[in-house]
């Protein structure tokens, strides 16, 4: 996990625990909520086919177009919104995005407001060092 969050110039968001899960098909997109739980606190994880938003105890601390990557904290293999379940253990990593999407067009195609968030990007912080 650490090697990845190097190679990407990324940041670890938390190791935990899937506590609760809520998805539905609407509008033909997965979409839902994942709630997470570690020693480092609770991370809630807003999907619509991919994981859109990281909320750490209450803070954002991820959104699109950063990625936002979910691993298998056993075996290191990435976890889809449609597998993740109730009870799995993972590591929560998100990476930078390409430079372009963070400008006002690319916000304005793949941002969290065009996905219908409350909120605007929340670049990450100490990612890349």
């Amino acid at each position: 996990m650490a090697a990845a969050t190097r190679l990407l110039g990324g940041v670890h968001l938390l190791i935990g625990k899937v506590v609760d899960m809520e998805r539905r098909t609407t509008g033909g997109f997965a979409r839902g909520r994942a709630l997470l739980e570690g020693p480092a606190g609770t991370l809630e994880l807003s999907i619509q086919n991919e994981h859109l938003m990281a909320v750490r105890d209450g803070a954002v601390v991820a959104t699109t177009p950063d990625l936002i990557c979910v691993l298998d904290t056993d075996t290191g293999e990435p976890v889809t919104t449609e597998a993740m379940r109730y009870g799995l253990r993972v590591t929560v990593i998100a990476a930078p995005c390409d430079p372009r999407w963070t400008t006002p067009e690319g916000l304005a195609l793949v941002g969290p407001r065009y996905f219908g968030y409350d909120c605007d990007y929340v670049p990450l912080a100490g990612a890349g060092s």
